[in-house]
């Protein structure tokens, strides 16, 4: 790789500055978006703009919307502005995918410990929101999604169990899995055990 000067690094900062403003006015404008388009549907608005429904405004109109996108952007503005609390500029920040991945983790949340969301005090859940809008700007994409289909998994469930941990081998490059034998299933072990033993045999 060539060596970067001063004045490249410069340019390279400057840029990522703007693109990450740009990603700001993005979330934003998505959350100012849902909020126009509750109003003009719970007022049924579409009437005077000469459709029959919000459905029929929101596919046929300029707009050319599907009208499950239309509705994920009403959704979180309700739920991030109207009903947590938070300003448009707050959660505008993050970018639609990881306003979506906060909203899924936290009914997934409240779902796990046998709560509905929406029974919740507002100001209890944005305990918890404002923990997942923190991790979902520090994990990748993948780890997050993981630590929360993590917490699902273990719904129904008193006690709570460590998911394992996971590394790549340094010499085949297959999964290593770190787990106490104590929280594992007996009848996985038996299998496993049974497995390695027709290996042995085999060799």
């Amino acid at each position: 790789m060539n060596d970067i000067t001063t004045k490249q690094g410069r340019i390279a900062f400057d840029l990522h500055k703007k693109i990450l403003e740009l990603k700001e006015q993005m979330g934003i404008r998505f959350l100012m978006m849902g909020k126009l388009l509750s109003e003009l549907n719970d007022k049924e608005y579409y009437k005077a703009l000469g459709y029959d429904n919000f459905t029929s405004y929101v596919i046929n109109s300029e707009l050319g919307f599907k009208r499950s996108t239309a509705f994920g952007y009403i959704e979180l503005h309700k739920w991030f502005v109207e009903k947590l609390g938070y300003t448009v500029q707050c959660v505008g920040r993050l970018s639609l995918n990881e306003m979506n991945r906060v909203l899924s983790a936290l009914k997934d949340y409240y779902r796990g410990i046998g709560k509905e969301i929406k029974t919740q005090s507002p100001a209890v859940v944005k305990y918890k929101s404002d923990e997942l809008m923190a991790e979902v700007g520090e994990l990748r994409p993948v780890d997050f999604n993981k630590k929360y289909r993590d917490v699902k998994k273990q719904e129904g469930f008193e006690e709570y169990l460590a998911p394992p941990e996971y590394f790549r081998c340094d010499k085949c490059g297959k999964w290593i899995l770190i787990v106490p034998i104590q929280d594992c299933c007996p009848d996985f072990l038996d299998k496993f055990k049974k497995i390695l033993d027709k290996r042995k045999k085999g060799k």
